[in-house]
């Protein structure tokens, strides 16, 4: 999207929330916000909640969007706009959060008889749906659908949205129009979809799927072989480790048995550690003969300290590499509406 286009898009993305433009310039646009944009773009949510809690009058945010980098206003107070821009990605999440869903009318003229009397001219009823299909694995490929589907006489056609671009389309019905019944629901329409799209993914080639459990296969056989190559190195080394656990937990249970000793005293007062240490004396004797009581072992959580076993790792990184290669369909829908036509779209399928 060139910086043209994203002003393009700015602007109508205000114009359609009838937003008042301070100030139009070639380089910039100075704008006061509505309600619903500034809600969206405007950052200030502890405002808005204050000015609703307290029922207070709504002060307008004035922003200024320049489109050249090179090009600032002087003496204004500005913000670059563009493709990546973070101001940008919040004007895309409230255009598609306001408009992901709208119903529209065709506007053209109503059908004049021979008698010289105007007729109400019927607008049939379509739901059109932009859909996303991806196709995952440790690659991505993605799929467009831009299917129509006709609610009065069940049909669905292909390539609705380019026909959509070419009529003149309004949130108002025009005079002398009137709407014909849907004679299929739209949970129904929504099955016809689904069904089209299964049709379409049926007929293409499914390589890609086969090929990627082939490379999930061999990526599971290489990690199935190096840990059998860990478990045989790492015996002679849990013998060695089995061996000073036990000479740890003999010494543990030796401590424990020892008595406490009688709190040791010198003419200056009790002896610090450091002077306690060099005079040959033991650490737990120390602690016992100060007052500082022993934490029983069964109150230590053991659990923060336990290493992951191999087993563990392997069934860890064995999920890592399922959930990256095995090949998988995922369906979004990125907007849909609902219009009604007097212009019929080229013949589709009738279901």
């Amino acid at each position: 999207m060139q910086q043209e286009q994203v002003r393009q898009f700015v602007e109508r993305y205000l114009a359609s929330f009838s937003a008042h433009i301070v100030e139009s310039h070639p380089d910039y646009l100075t704008v006061k916000l509505p309600v619903e944009i500034d809600k969206d773009i405007g950052n200030r949510p502890f405002y808005w909640s204050w000015v609703e809690k307290m029922n207070l009058a709504y002060q307008p945010l004035v922003l200024t969007f320049a489109f050249h980098p090179d090009r600032m206003p002087d003496g204004m107070r500005a913000e670059y706009i563009h493709l990546g821009a973070g101001r940008m990605q919040q004007i895309f999440a409230s255009t598609k959060k306001h408009g992901q869903f709208v119903c529209m009318y065709e506007q053209t003229k109503s059908v004049w008889p021979s008698s010289g009397t105007r007729r109400s001219t019927p607008l049939v009823p379509w739901l059109g749906l932009n859909l996303k299909i991806s196709l995952l694995c440790d690659k991505k490929r993605d799929i467009l659908m831009y299917l129509g589907i006709n609610l009065h006489e069940p049909r669905i056609v292909h390539d609705f949205t380019s026909f959509l671009f070419r009529l003149p389309l309004s949130p108002a019905i025009p005079d002398y129009f009137y709407t014909l019944d849907r004679r299929i629901t739209l949970s129904q329409a929504v099955h016809m979809t689904q069904q089209e799209v299964s049709r379409v993914l049926d007929l293409e080639d499914q390589s890609w799927a086969s090929e990627a459990r082939s490379r999930l296969d061999e990526e599971l056989a290489i990690l199935q072989a190096y840990y059998d190559e860990l478990a045989l190195r790492e015996q002679p080394a849990e013998e060695e480790i089995e061996k000073e656990e036990n000479e740890i937990e003999e010494t543990v249970q030796a401590m424990e048995q020892v008595e406490a000793a009688p709190p040791v005293e010198e003419q200056d007062g009790t002896a610090s550690f450091d002077e306690y240490r060099s005079s040959g004396g033991r650490i737990l004797d120390f602690l016992r003969a100060n007052g500082i009581p022993m934490t029983p072992r069964e109150e230590i959580n053991q659990q923060e300290w336990k290493k992951s076993t191999p087993q563990e790792e392997r069934q860890r990184r064995m999920d890592e590499l399922t959930w990256q290669y095995e090949p998988r369909i995922e369906v979004n829908l990125i907007n849909a509406g609902l219009f009604y036509l007097h212009s019929t779209p080229g013949l589709g399928r009738i279901l």
